[in-house]
Protein backbone atom coordinates (compact mmCIF):
# COMPACT_ATOMS: atom_id res chain seq x y z
CA UNK A 1 0.00 0.00 0.00
CA UNK A 2 1.38 3.26 -0.61
CA UNK A 3 1.03 6.07 2.02
CA UNK A 4 -1.07 9.21 1.75
CA UNK A 5 -0.03 12.07 0.79
CA UNK A 6 -0.09 15.91 2.61
CA UNK A 7 -3.43 17.69 2.20
CA UNK A 8 -3.38 21.16 0.51
CA UNK A 9 -3.55 24.23 2.45
CA UNK A 10 -1.10 25.55 4.99
CA UNK A 11 -1.72 25.30 9.03
CA UNK A 12 -3.27 27.72 11.06
CA UNK A 13 -0.01 28.15 12.91
CA UNK A 14 1.86 28.91 9.30
CA UNK A 15 1.03 32.56 9.47
CA UNK A 16 2.25 33.21 12.80
CA UNK A 17 4.80 36.16 13.22
CA UNK A 18 4.35 37.68 9.56
CA UNK A 19 5.55 40.75 9.38
CA UNK A 20 4.23 43.50 6.70
CA UNK A 21 7.01 45.10 5.41
CA UNK A 22 7.94 47.63 2.28
CA UNK A 23 10.67 48.13 -0.12
CA UNK A 24 11.35 50.41 -2.74
CA UNK A 25 12.89 49.95 -5.49
CA UNK A 26 14.61 53.33 -7.04
CA UNK A 27 15.95 54.19 -10.89
CA UNK A 28 17.96 56.32 -12.34
CA UNK A 29 19.78 56.68 -16.05
CA UNK A 30 23.30 56.37 -16.80
CA UNK A 31 25.66 55.30 -19.71
CA UNK A 32 25.49 52.29 -19.06
CA UNK A 33 21.60 51.87 -19.31
CA UNK A 34 18.72 52.05 -16.00
CA UNK A 35 20.40 51.80 -12.78
CA UNK A 36 18.83 50.35 -9.92
CA UNK A 37 20.04 51.55 -6.21
CA UNK A 38 21.31 48.22 -4.07
CA UNK A 39 22.43 48.70 -0.18
CA UNK A 40 24.24 46.00 1.07
CA UNK A 41 23.21 44.29 4.52
CA UNK A 42 25.70 44.15 7.34
CA UNK A 43 26.50 40.36 8.34
CA UNK A 44 25.01 39.23 11.50
CA UNK A 45 24.49 35.90 12.90
CA UNK A 46 21.17 33.75 12.04
CA UNK A 47 19.73 36.15 9.24
CA UNK A 48 18.80 35.23 6.33
CA UNK A 49 19.45 38.98 4.55
CA UNK A 50 23.00 39.03 6.29
CA UNK A 51 25.35 40.68 3.66
CA UNK A 52 22.75 40.90 0.89
CA UNK A 53 22.41 43.44 -1.67
CA UNK A 54 18.82 44.04 -1.48
CA UNK A 55 16.73 47.20 -2.17
CA UNK A 56 16.08 49.55 0.68
CA UNK A 57 13.16 48.66 2.63
CA UNK A 58 12.19 47.81 5.95
CA UNK A 59 9.25 46.73 8.84
CA UNK A 60 6.07 48.59 8.65
CA UNK A 61 6.21 50.96 12.11
CA UNK A 62 3.71 51.33 14.62
CA UNK A 63 4.27 55.03 13.65
CA UNK A 64 3.69 55.15 10.21
CA UNK A 65 -0.07 55.62 10.23
CA UNK A 66 0.87 59.22 12.42
CA UNK A 67 2.29 60.42 8.57
CA UNK A 68 -1.06 59.52 6.97
CA UNK A 69 -2.38 63.30 7.32
CA UNK A 70 1.31 64.08 5.82
CA UNK A 71 0.66 62.54 2.58
CA UNK A 72 -0.01 64.22 -0.62
CA UNK A 73 -1.17 61.77 -3.99
CA UNK A 74 -3.52 59.35 -1.98
CA UNK A 75 -5.49 59.02 1.10
CA UNK A 76 -6.02 55.38 2.66
CA UNK A 77 -8.83 53.98 1.01
CA UNK A 78 -7.23 54.65 -2.48
CA UNK A 79 -3.51 52.95 -1.14
CA UNK A 80 -5.88 50.41 0.17
CA UNK A 81 -7.26 49.46 -2.55
CA UNK A 82 -4.60 49.57 -4.72
CA UNK A 83 -2.64 46.61 -2.54
CA UNK A 84 -5.91 44.37 -2.44
CA UNK A 85 -6.59 45.56 1.26
CA UNK A 86 -9.62 46.34 3.38
CA UNK A 87 -7.61 49.53 5.09
CA UNK A 88 -4.20 50.52 6.17
CA UNK A 89 -2.57 50.22 2.83
CA UNK A 90 -0.85 53.78 3.20
CA UNK A 91 1.38 52.23 6.17
CA UNK A 92 2.64 50.26 3.35
CA UNK A 93 3.74 53.27 0.75
CA UNK A 94 4.51 55.51 4.50
CA UNK A 95 7.22 52.92 5.03
CA UNK A 96 8.70 52.78 2.10
CA UNK A 97 9.19 56.06 1.54
CA UNK A 98 10.40 56.10 5.54
CA UNK A 99 12.88 53.27 4.81
CA UNK A 100 14.34 54.78 1.99
CA UNK A 101 14.87 58.15 3.59
CA UNK A 102 16.63 56.62 6.41
CA UNK A 103 18.73 53.59 5.01
CA UNK A 104 19.86 55.97 1.86
CA UNK A 105 18.62 59.40 2.77
CA UNK A 106 16.38 60.07 -0.35
CA UNK A 107 13.41 61.72 0.80
CA UNK A 108 10.50 62.09 -1.59
CA UNK A 109 8.79 65.26 -0.55
CA UNK A 110 6.86 68.14 -2.25
CA UNK A 111 5.62 71.48 -0.88
CA UNK A 112 1.57 71.41 0.67
CA UNK A 113 0.32 71.74 -2.45
CA UNK A 114 2.27 69.46 -4.48
CA UNK A 115 4.79 71.95 -5.96
CA UNK A 116 8.19 70.73 -6.19
CA UNK A 117 10.54 70.98 -2.83
CA UNK A 118 14.16 72.12 -3.34
CA UNK A 119 15.59 69.24 -0.98
CA UNK A 120 19.46 69.27 -2.36
CA UNK A 121 20.64 72.28 -0.11
CA UNK A 122 18.70 71.11 2.62
CA UNK A 123 21.26 67.88 3.30
CA UNK A 124 23.08 68.34 6.42
CA UNK A 125 19.43 69.14 8.11
CA UNK A 126 17.95 66.19 6.59
CA UNK A 127 21.26 64.35 7.38
CA UNK A 128 20.27 64.90 11.48
CA UNK A 129 16.62 63.71 10.75
CA UNK A 130 17.80 60.72 9.53
CA UNK A 131 20.13 59.85 12.88
CA UNK A 132 17.28 60.58 15.16
CA UNK A 133 14.75 58.42 13.54
CA UNK A 134 17.11 56.10 13.42
CA UNK A 135 17.16 56.59 17.35
CA UNK A 136 13.67 56.38 18.01
CA UNK A 137 13.57 60.37 18.88
CA UNK A 138 11.94 61.48 16.50
CA UNK A 139 9.25 60.41 13.77
CA UNK A 140 8.03 61.14 10.07
CA UNK A 141 5.03 62.99 10.59
CA UNK A 142 6.87 65.13 12.53
CA UNK A 143 10.15 65.83 10.12
CA UNK A 144 6.80 66.73 7.47
CA UNK A 145 5.65 69.43 10.18
CA UNK A 146 8.89 70.90 10.63
CA UNK A 147 10.03 70.84 6.91
CA UNK A 148 6.21 72.28 6.22
CA UNK A 149 6.39 69.39 3.55
CA UNK A 150 3.96 66.23 2.31
CA UNK A 151 5.15 62.77 1.41
CA UNK A 152 4.80 62.32 -2.30
CA UNK A 153 3.01 58.98 -3.16
CA UNK A 154 1.47 60.58 -6.40
CA UNK A 155 4.27 58.51 -8.88
CA UNK A 156 4.78 55.44 -6.72
CA UNK A 157 4.26 53.03 -8.77
CA UNK A 158 3.01 49.17 -6.93
CA UNK A 159 5.70 46.37 -8.27
CA UNK A 160 5.43 43.32 -6.51
CA UNK A 161 4.20 41.53 -3.32
CA UNK A 162 6.37 38.58 -1.46
CA UNK A 163 5.90 36.70 1.41
CA UNK A 164 9.06 34.92 3.31
CA UNK A 165 9.05 31.13 3.19
CA UNK A 166 7.56 29.40 5.79
CA UNK A 167 10.97 27.69 6.85
CA UNK A 168 12.69 31.28 7.58
CA UNK A 169 13.07 32.22 10.96
CA UNK A 170 12.06 35.65 10.47
CA UNK A 171 8.91 36.45 7.68
CA UNK A 172 8.36 39.24 6.35
CA UNK A 173 5.05 39.88 3.79
CA UNK A 174 6.63 42.72 1.19
CA UNK A 175 4.75 45.58 -0.70
CA UNK A 176 7.75 46.56 -3.44
CA UNK A 177 7.38 50.26 -5.30
CA UNK A 178 9.20 51.57 -7.84
CA UNK A 179 10.10 55.43 -7.87
CA UNK A 180 12.39 57.18 -10.06
CA UNK A 181 15.19 58.87 -8.21
CA UNK A 182 14.07 62.34 -6.66
CA UNK A 183 16.56 65.24 -8.41
CA UNK A 184 19.30 67.19 -6.25
CA UNK A 185 19.44 64.58 -3.87
CA UNK A 186 22.67 62.02 -3.27
CA UNK A 187 21.85 58.53 -1.48
CA UNK A 188 24.03 57.86 1.02
CA UNK A 189 24.36 54.48 3.48
CA UNK A 190 23.04 55.08 7.15
CA UNK A 191 26.29 52.80 7.77
CA UNK A 192 23.75 50.86 9.79
CA UNK A 193 21.22 48.98 7.90
CA UNK A 194 23.40 50.11 4.63
CA UNK A 195 26.74 49.37 4.69
CA UNK A 196 27.87 50.18 1.10
CA UNK A 197 25.65 51.73 -1.67
CA UNK A 198 25.65 50.47 -5.43
CA UNK A 199 24.10 51.93 -8.63
CA UNK A 200 23.76 48.97 -11.26
CA UNK A 201 22.61 47.99 -14.29
CA UNK A 202 19.90 44.54 -13.82
CA UNK A 203 23.03 43.16 -16.13
CA UNK A 204 26.20 44.19 -13.50
CA UNK A 205 24.35 43.12 -10.28
CA UNK A 206 23.28 39.90 -11.87
CA UNK A 207 26.29 39.10 -13.25
CA UNK A 208 28.20 35.83 -11.09
CA UNK A 209 31.59 37.70 -11.76
CA UNK A 210 30.44 40.15 -9.29
CA UNK A 211 29.70 38.07 -6.43
CA UNK A 212 26.74 40.15 -4.77
CA UNK A 213 24.91 38.14 -2.43
CA UNK A 214 21.17 38.03 -3.71
CA UNK A 215 17.82 36.63 -2.30
CA UNK A 216 14.98 35.28 -4.42
CA UNK A 217 13.24 38.32 -4.89
CA UNK A 218 16.08 40.81 -5.96
CA UNK A 219 17.22 38.46 -8.21
CA UNK A 220 13.80 38.13 -9.93
CA UNK A 221 13.38 41.97 -9.68
CA UNK A 222 16.34 42.68 -11.18
CA UNK A 223 15.27 40.45 -14.48
CA UNK A 224 11.86 42.31 -14.79
CA UNK A 225 13.78 45.29 -15.08
CA UNK A 226 16.52 44.19 -17.56
CA UNK A 227 15.67 45.68 -21.16
CA UNK A 228 14.00 48.99 -20.96
CA UNK A 229 15.46 51.62 -22.89
CA UNK A 230 15.94 54.37 -20.05
CA UNK A 231 14.10 54.73 -16.27
CA UNK A 232 11.20 56.18 -17.38
CA UNK A 233 10.02 53.19 -19.39
CA UNK A 234 11.30 51.09 -16.55
CA UNK A 235 8.98 53.45 -14.31
CA UNK A 236 6.06 53.01 -16.65
CA UNK A 237 5.88 49.89 -17.45
CA UNK A 238 6.16 49.38 -13.09
CA UNK A 239 2.79 51.80 -13.28
CA UNK A 240 0.93 49.70 -15.57
CA UNK A 241 0.79 46.58 -13.49
CA UNK A 242 -2.53 45.05 -12.55
CA UNK A 243 -3.55 42.46 -10.41
CA UNK A 244 -0.49 42.26 -8.40
CA UNK A 245 -0.51 38.79 -6.99
CA UNK A 246 1.45 37.08 -3.30
CA UNK A 247 4.51 35.08 -4.74
CA UNK A 248 5.37 32.73 -2.11
CA UNK A 249 8.63 31.04 -2.49
CA UNK A 250 8.64 27.38 -1.84
CA UNK A 251 11.63 25.46 -0.30
CA UNK A 252 12.91 22.25 -2.10
CA UNK A 253 16.37 19.98 -2.17
CA UNK A 254 19.28 19.37 -3.99
CA UNK A 255 19.25 22.85 -5.60
CA UNK A 256 20.60 26.47 -5.07
CA UNK A 257 19.02 28.57 -3.91
CA UNK A 258 16.47 25.73 -2.14
CA UNK A 259 13.01 27.67 -3.23
CA UNK A 260 10.91 27.81 -6.66
CA UNK A 261 9.18 30.58 -7.22
CA UNK A 262 5.83 30.44 -9.40
CA UNK A 263 6.61 30.42 -13.08
CA UNK A 264 9.40 27.48 -12.43
CA UNK A 265 8.34 23.97 -13.44
CA UNK A 266 8.17 22.65 -9.98
CA UNK A 267 6.31 25.12 -8.03
CA UNK A 268 2.62 23.78 -8.59
CA UNK A 269 3.95 20.48 -7.59
CA UNK A 270 6.28 21.31 -4.52
CA UNK A 271 3.08 23.75 -3.64
CA UNK A 272 0.23 20.93 -3.40
CA UNK A 273 2.83 18.41 -2.09
CA UNK A 274 4.60 20.50 0.64
CA UNK A 275 1.86 22.75 1.96
CA UNK A 276 3.69 23.36 5.31
CA UNK A 277 7.15 23.83 3.56
CA UNK A 278 9.14 20.90 5.06
CA UNK A 279 11.66 21.36 1.84
CA UNK A 280 11.94 17.81 1.25
CA UNK A 281 11.04 17.92 -2.31
CA UNK A 282 13.07 18.30 -5.08
CA UNK A 283 12.95 20.79 -8.13
CA UNK A 284 15.36 18.49 -10.73
CA UNK A 285 14.16 15.05 -11.36
CA UNK A 286 16.38 12.22 -11.85
CA UNK A 287 15.83 9.00 -13.05
CA UNK A 288 14.35 6.30 -10.56
CA UNK A 289 13.31 9.21 -8.11
CA UNK A 290 10.10 8.29 -6.71
CA UNK A 291 7.66 11.10 -5.55
CA UNK A 292 4.28 10.08 -3.63
CA UNK A 293 1.65 12.23 -5.89
CA UNK A 294 -1.76 11.42 -4.42
CA UNK A 295 -2.83 8.86 -2.01
CA UNK A 296 -2.08 5.74 -3.79
CA UNK A 297 -0.40 7.14 -6.72
CA UNK A 298 3.80 7.33 -6.79
CA UNK A 299 5.48 8.56 -9.88
CA UNK A 300 9.20 6.63 -11.05
CA UNK A 301 10.82 9.35 -12.99
CA UNK A 302 12.57 8.17 -15.75
CA UNK A 303 15.35 9.27 -18.39
CA UNK A 304 12.61 9.84 -21.03
CA UNK A 305 9.38 9.95 -19.69
CA UNK A 306 7.88 8.75 -16.33
CA UNK A 307 6.11 5.53 -14.86
CA UNK A 308 3.43 4.98 -12.01
CA UNK A 309 2.48 2.91 -9.98
CA UNK A 310 -1.48 2.84 -8.50
CA UNK A 311 -2.62 0.48 -5.95
CA UNK A 312 -5.49 0.54 -3.84
CA UNK A 313 -5.21 -0.45 0.17
CA UNK A 314 -4.77 -4.14 0.47
CA UNK A 315 -5.56 -4.91 -2.60
CA UNK A 316 -3.90 -4.77 -6.52
CA UNK A 317 -1.54 -2.16 -7.98
CA UNK A 318 -1.11 -1.15 -11.84
CA UNK A 319 1.69 0.07 -13.37
CA UNK A 320 1.35 2.44 -15.94
CA UNK A 321 3.99 3.44 -19.00
CA UNK A 322 6.80 1.09 -16.86
CA UNK A 323 9.49 0.75 -19.40
CA UNK A 324 12.28 -2.07 -18.34
CA UNK A 325 14.83 -0.74 -20.58
CA UNK A 326 15.43 2.47 -18.48
CA UNK A 327 17.24 0.46 -15.66
CA UNK A 328 16.95 3.42 -12.36
CA UNK A 329 13.24 3.74 -13.14
CA UNK A 330 12.65 0.09 -14.08
CA UNK A 331 14.88 -0.98 -10.52
CA UNK A 332 13.04 2.20 -8.09
CA UNK A 333 9.31 0.60 -10.06
CA UNK A 334 10.22 -2.66 -8.97
CA UNK A 335 11.73 -1.58 -5.60
CA UNK A 336 8.44 0.74 -4.89
CA UNK A 337 5.99 -2.51 -6.04
CA UNK A 338 7.74 -5.02 -3.67
CA UNK A 339 4.82 -6.24 -1.72
CA UNK A 340 2.16 -5.43 -3.95
CA UNK A 341 0.50 -7.78 -6.40
CA UNK A 342 1.39 -5.93 -9.90
CA UNK A 343 -1.94 -7.08 -12.05
CA UNK A 344 -2.63 -4.66 -14.49
CA UNK A 345 0.40 -3.42 -17.10
CA UNK A 346 -1.13 -0.14 -18.62
CA UNK A 347 0.32 1.94 -21.29
CA UNK A 348 -0.82 5.93 -22.38
CA UNK A 349 -0.60 7.12 -26.14
CA UNK A 350 -2.00 9.39 -28.31
CA UNK A 351 -4.86 6.94 -29.44
CA UNK A 352 -6.09 6.11 -26.23
CA UNK A 353 -5.08 4.23 -22.99
CA UNK A 354 -4.54 0.81 -23.49
CA UNK A 355 -5.11 -2.16 -21.36
CA UNK A 356 -2.40 -4.69 -21.82
CA UNK A 357 -2.21 -8.90 -21.24
CA UNK A 358 1.06 -10.84 -20.27
CA UNK A 359 2.34 -12.06 -23.42
CA UNK A 360 2.05 -8.13 -25.31
CA UNK A 361 2.13 -5.44 -22.54
CA UNK A 362 0.51 -2.35 -24.08
CA UNK A 363 2.96 0.75 -23.33
CA UNK A 364 3.44 4.18 -25.61
CA UNK A 365 5.45 4.29 -28.29
CA UNK A 366 8.61 4.87 -26.95
CA UNK A 367 8.43 2.79 -23.43
CA UNK A 368 8.39 -0.78 -24.81
CA UNK A 369 10.55 -0.54 -28.39
CA UNK A 370 11.06 -4.75 -28.70
CA UNK A 371 9.98 -7.91 -27.80
CA UNK A 372 12.98 -8.70 -25.42
CA UNK A 373 11.73 -5.43 -23.27
CA UNK A 374 7.83 -6.73 -23.33
CA UNK A 375 9.19 -10.20 -22.68
CA UNK A 376 10.66 -8.77 -19.38
CA UNK A 377 7.85 -6.63 -18.46
CA UNK A 378 5.81 -9.96 -18.43
CA UNK A 379 8.11 -11.91 -16.92
CA UNK A 380 8.61 -9.48 -13.76
CA UNK A 381 4.51 -9.64 -13.48
CA UNK A 382 3.02 -12.51 -15.31
CA UNK A 383 -0.45 -11.56 -13.53
CA UNK A 384 -1.78 -8.61 -16.33
CA UNK A 385 -5.27 -8.25 -16.60
CA UNK A 386 -6.83 -9.21 -20.31
CA UNK A 387 -7.41 -6.06 -22.76
CA UNK A 388 -10.77 -3.95 -22.34
CA UNK A 389 -11.46 -0.07 -22.21
CA UNK A 390 -13.80 0.48 -19.57
CA UNK A 391 -13.19 1.94 -15.99
CA UNK A 392 -10.41 -0.40 -13.97
CA UNK A 393 -11.26 -0.84 -10.24
CA UNK A 394 -8.15 -1.82 -8.69
CA UNK A 395 -9.89 -2.20 -5.32
CA UNK A 396 -11.79 -0.33 -2.99
CA UNK A 397 -10.39 4.00 -3.49
CA UNK A 398 -8.98 3.42 -6.48
CA UNK A 399 -10.40 3.53 -9.93
CA UNK A 400 -8.75 4.29 -12.98
CA UNK A 401 -11.05 5.58 -16.28
CA UNK A 402 -9.41 5.87 -19.53
CA UNK A 403 -9.34 9.26 -20.49
CA UNK A 404 -7.13 11.36 -23.70
CA UNK A 405 -5.38 8.82 -23.82
CA UNK A 406 -4.41 8.68 -20.41
CA UNK A 407 -6.11 7.30 -16.80
CA UNK A 408 -7.90 9.13 -14.70
CA UNK A 409 -7.11 8.25 -10.98
CA UNK A 410 -10.70 9.18 -10.18
CA UNK A 411 -10.16 9.82 -5.86
CA UNK A 412 -7.56 11.55 -6.72
CA UNK A 413 -8.81 13.68 -9.70
CA UNK A 414 -5.26 13.57 -11.28
CA UNK A 415 -4.95 12.57 -14.91
CA UNK A 416 -2.03 9.87 -15.94
CA UNK A 417 -2.19 11.61 -19.01
CA UNK A 418 1.61 10.44 -20.83
CA UNK A 419 2.21 13.17 -23.92
CA UNK A 420 -1.67 14.31 -23.74
CA UNK A 421 -0.71 18.08 -23.60
CA UNK A 422 -1.87 20.10 -20.90
CA UNK A 423 -4.60 21.98 -23.13
CA UNK A 424 -6.24 19.18 -24.10
CA UNK A 425 -6.51 18.22 -20.71
CA UNK A 426 -8.31 21.80 -19.98
CA UNK A 427 -12.09 21.35 -18.68
CA UNK A 428 -11.71 17.65 -18.15
CA UNK A 429 -14.31 16.88 -16.10
CA UNK A 430 -13.02 14.85 -13.05
CA UNK A 431 -9.74 15.98 -13.36
CA UNK A 432 -7.69 18.88 -11.43
CA UNK A 433 -4.18 17.76 -11.74
CA UNK A 434 -2.50 16.62 -15.20
CA UNK A 435 0.52 14.13 -14.51
CA UNK A 436 2.69 13.66 -17.48
CA UNK A 437 5.01 11.73 -19.25
CA UNK A 438 7.97 14.33 -18.40
CA UNK A 439 8.39 17.18 -15.81
CA UNK A 440 5.58 17.67 -12.83
CA UNK A 441 2.14 17.91 -11.86
CA UNK A 442 0.51 20.98 -13.52
CA UNK A 443 -2.86 21.90 -12.62
CA UNK A 444 -5.25 21.54 -15.31
CA UNK A 445 -6.86 24.98 -16.32
CA UNK A 446 -10.76 25.58 -16.46
CA UNK A 447 -11.92 26.45 -20.00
Amino acid sequence: MIAPAASAGVSAGAAAGIRPAASLIVLRDSPRGVQVLLMRRPERGNDFRSGACVFPGGVVDAGDAAAHRWCFGQDDAQASRRLGLGAGGLDYFVAALRECFEEVGLLFACRRDGTPLDLGAQAGLLRGWRQRLHRGEATLAQLCAALDCRLDLRETAYFAHWLTPVIRPKRFDTRFFVRLAPPAQAAEPDLGEALELMWLTPDEALDPARGLKLLNVTQRTLHELRGFAGAQAAYEAALARRGVQRILPRPVSGVEPPFVIPGQPAYDEVARLDPEGRGHLRSMLAPGDATLLAPGLLRIAGARRHAYLVSSPDSAAAAIDADPGDAAAWAALQAAAAGATVRWLLGTSGGGAALAAPAAPAAPAESAESAESAARLARAWPQAAPGGRGPLQLGPGATLEPLHGGWLLVQARVLIGGDVPAAAAAGTAGADWLAGAPGFLQPIARS
